[in-house]
């Protein structure tokens, strides 16, 4: 055997090694024979693929463009390296290099896929569009229409979406993929008793992948029938033991009211795999939704000596432990993150809430400063700049905090085609409770005794809805008009005349029923609009189901409610996003509401 054919079968072993899944071995056969074949492109190349399966991207990135330099005709290199761009990060340079494969390859549909994908990456929602759509004029079929859904739900344009999941299953109407795919998107259109149809009949034929049964049994239970939405997850979780599976399943025994027992299978599975850290995890979180902090504490005790320093169990042990009120023990592991991480942004601004509880306030406070140099417009840190500041009765906080110039209510006038504002929300209140009907699923609720809508309302195709986004938009002109555009107010300090809504959704209250204190991180102004106010005649609180200011989500020493609003029917109340908001118990049988966020456009 000649070297060259020497060379060539040990190239080919190493491929044959990377195929399967050894790509140490296969780099250990590759590796001497580099030297002597620095110019053989598919040599190159093979390199470049066995370092992008151990995640070496850089050097990855380095042999596959040696290999195009020897190569510079090969398409497939050009897509290979696209791959390995996009995994990076690098999404311009990876959609540059993937139409370079395309023009090599025009046939190949796998660069057109890459191409879209990573333009959705991006966030170029209309460029992917129009790519998906001629992958579909060139090669119509399911794969083409697939991939055209998947641009549309993303840009949650979901009545389109289904149009193209039907379109999909018009090729192929027996392929069991297609089938679920189009179930879920009558889901997301409010239809999910026909999904349901579907997902029980692909159910009936064979349970054959994981993700079927947690859509199927999250139907089922959102339809009613959660003694059978449990049994299907027991039965699944036989077959895939998965931290999604056993942590949906944790959480129905939770609301049917088994208490910290309901986590029971979830922990026997850990007991027979306690290396996989996302069965700690997912026990960890069915347990802190349902309010069991004790025993959620002794989990996630468990499992970091199983997994010491794990960034991800340290984080849920100290939110846990805050919830418990121990500051100071979450903040042992708190900053034991952030020790492991160093400069890691989600990291510190975890410890935030922690610290200003713990009475670390200027340490709060500087940390939430230096994260704004880098991001000036997250609600979240202004919300902890301003608290801080409160805690440390500094005055600039009235600047952050002034409510009497800052929160503003509007009185709705009907849209066209509404002779009232009566009659707008009696529309409204219909299309609404339909939403939370079908749109707002229990298992994903963190409301107490109410529900909030699980997507946005804005691309829905009802005249209501689009009435009331008209109607609103001369108010929140109005609103903008009178920010003061000031370096020192980082809600005037935006001031704009080019806007968009982003967002809409809806919150449900019954008796007892409250929102907990949030602010909108990514947001700039928010609002709350009362459709229905059903409350009891004479409640116990005179304020109960009130819009409320100014407390953090956690109690904080020195940090009480500074503001009231009082909901009235066909009002509209706007604020900036970084406040603190949440309501006060509700009584009562319906307090129905809308709210968005607008952002600078």
């Amino acid at each position: 055997m000649t070297k060259l054919q020497e060379a060539s079968a040990l190239v080919i072993a190493s491929r044959e090694l990377l195929n399967r899944g050894d790509a140490v071995g296969a780099e250990r056969v590759l590796s001497p024979l580099l030297k002597s074949l620095k110019t053989e492109a598919s040599a190159l190349h093979l390199m470049g693929l066995i370092k992008k399966a151990q995640d070496q991207l850089e050097e990855a990135e380095r042999y596959m463009r040696s290999a195009i330099a020897h190569a510079l005709s090969e398409g497939g290199f050009y897509n290979d390296l696209g791959v390995v761009l996009q995994a990076r990060g690098e999404y311009k340079e990876a959609i540059r290099v993937y139409r370079a494969a395309h023009v090599l390859m025009p046939e190949a549909e796998a660069v057109r896929v890459n191409l879209v994908r990573c333009l959705m990456d991006v966030g170029e929602m209309a460029e992917a569009e129009r790519e998906a759509r001629l992958y579909i004029n060139a090669r119509p079929g399911p794969e083409a229409w697939t991939l055209l859904g998947q641009v549309q739900r993303a840009m949650e344009r979901h009545e389109q979406a289904l149009g193209s999941a039907a379109a999909a299953l018009e090729f192929a109407p027996k392929l069991r993929g297609l089938r679920q795919n189009y179930a879920g998107a009558l889901e997301r259109v409010g239809r999910p008793g026909e999904g349901l149809e579907i997902y029980k009949q692909l159910v009936a034929e064979r349970l054959d992948n994981p993700d079927l049964a947690l859509k199927c049994a999250r139907g089922l239970f959102h339809a009613g029938a959660r003694q059978e939405a449990e049994t299907l997850l027991e039965r699944a979780v036989q077959d895939w033991p998965s931290a999604a599976l056993h942590g949906a399943l944790a959480r129905m025994r939770l609301l049917r009211g088994e208490g910290e027992a309901a986590t029971g299978p979830l922990e026997a599975e850990i007991a027979k795999n306690p290396g996989d850290i996302s069965l700690w995890l997912a026990c960890a979180d069915a347990l802190h939704r349902g309010r069991q902090y004790v025993k959620a504490v002794r989990i996630l005790d468990l499992a970091l000596r199983q997994a010491p320093d794990t960034p991800a169990l340290l984080t849920a042990f100290g939110f846990v432990l805050d919830e418990l009120d121990r500051p100071e023990d979450a903040l042992k592991a708190l900053r034991r993150v952030a020790e492991c991480a160093p400069g890691d942004r989600a990291a510190l601004r975890n410890l935030l809430s922690t610290l200003l509880r713990g009475r670390k306030v200027e340490e709060a406070l500087q940390i939430a400063r230096d994260l704004r140099g880098a991001d000036p417009h997250d609600q979240y840190l202004i919300a902890i700049e301003g608290t801080a500041l409160r805690l440390l009765g500094d005055r600039r906080h009235r600047v952050l905090y002034d409510y009497k110039r800052l929160v503003r209510t509007y009185d709705v006038e009907p849209p066209r085609g509404f002779f009232t504002v009566e009659n707008l929300n009696a529309a409204l209140a219909d299309a609404l409770r339909k939403q939370h009907r079908v749109n707002a699923h229990p298992l994903d609720q963190v409301i107490q005794h109410g529900s909030q809508t699980g997507r946005s309302l804005l691309t829905l195709e009802d005249s209501a809805l689009k009435g009331f986004m008209a109607a609103v938009d001369e108010a929140v002109r109005d609103y903008i008009s009178r920010l003061k555009a000031d370096i020192s107010d980082p809600v005037g300090y935006r001031r704009t005349e080019r806007y968009r809504y982003a967002g809409l959704w809806s919150t449900r209250l019954s008796n007892e029923g409250w929102l907990p204190n949030h602010v909108h991180d990514r947001g700039w102004i928010s609002s709350a609009y009362y459709v229905s106010l059903m409350g009891a005649e004479k409640p116990k609180d005179a304020q109960a189901g009130w819009l409320k200011f100014g407390e953090p989500p956690r109690p904080t020493p020195g940090c009480v409610v500074e503001g009231v609003h009082e909901p009235k029917l066909g009002a509209l109340v706007l604020y900036p996003s970084y406040f603190w908001h949440g309501t006060v118990p509700f009584e009562g049988s319906e307090r129905l509401s809308l709210s968005f966020d607008v952002i600078p456009g």
